[in-house]
């Protein structure tokens, strides 16, 4: 691999948090003669401190209707349930597409537990949960992703029935457009004027177009998404 993928590589593997991965599979091939890694990049992804530890995952929708829905099913199941934890985790995706974009480091902890934990899933009662949620179009989403960049068969994701189409490869392929810069946070600002203006009107519209994008995949969620975060920018506003 050339000098410069290797380092498309590392700012791709630093933006989606997905750094620790790479550098396990740099170590598991280091003998291998093709691996053509100079001494430098190796030592910028031994030195970093990213880990493999997964944030704190939210139990919540913000449409109220569907939030109300799985708080009644987090009651019912618990959250030591693994089935009951892959919805989380589906969730959590879902909420994270429609805010931030596709996470890399979120599908590739998704394909970790669903391979660790796929002997006690419950997929039909999952199906279920999904269904009651109106998560199906946004589940056979992260389903073909799943399929596309990681090669899982459609065995390995049985909670839904994905197919991969030219869509589904070009939202694969946006995946590693991602920048910082679009994922930054935007808000209102009021100055002496009466006006308000937005600190990143870039940004702005980045998420603007970003709801507007993936809104046919979940369009219940994805409209409160998109006001709860307007109405969360308007609060930086100083009376």
């Amino acid at each position: 691999m050339s000098q410069w993928k290797w380092n498309k590589l590392y700012q791709i593997s630093q933006i989606h948090g997905v750094t620790p991965w790479i550098r396990e599979g740099i170590r598991h091939y280091e003998e291998d003669f093709f691996l053509d890694l100079k001494p430098s990049l190796r030592q910028h992804f031994e030195e970093d401190c990213t880990e493999m530890t997964e944030p704190p995952m939210l139990q919540e929708l913000t449409n109220p209707m569907l939030n109300h829905k799985l708080q009644q099913l987090a009651e019912e199941s618990g959250m030591e349930d693994p089935t009951f934890n892959l919805l989380l985790r589906l969730v959590n995706i879902a909420r994270n597409i429609l805010t931030q974009g596709i996470s890399l480091r979120q599908l590739v902890m998704l394909g970790v537990y669903l391979r660790t934990t796929r002997d006690v899933i419950e997929y039909e009662v999952l199906k279920t949960w999904i269904k009651r949620l109106d998560m199906e179009r946004m589940a056979r989403l992260e389903g073909a992703l799943l399929l596309v960049l990681f090669h899982f068969t459609e065995r390995e994701i049985r909670f839904t029935n994905a197919v991969v189409n030219k869509s589904i490869e070009r939202t694969a392929s946006d995946i590693f457009q991602l920048t910082e810069k679009k994922a930054a946070d935007w808000y209102f600002t009021q100055g002496k004027s009466i006006f308000v203006r937005t600190n990143d009107s870039g940004a702005m519209m980045w998420h603007v177009k970003q709801s507007a994008k993936y809104m046919r995949y979940y369009p219940a969620e994805a409209v409160t998404n998109f006001v709860k975060n307007f109405a969360h920018s308007m609060s930086h506003i100083e009376e």
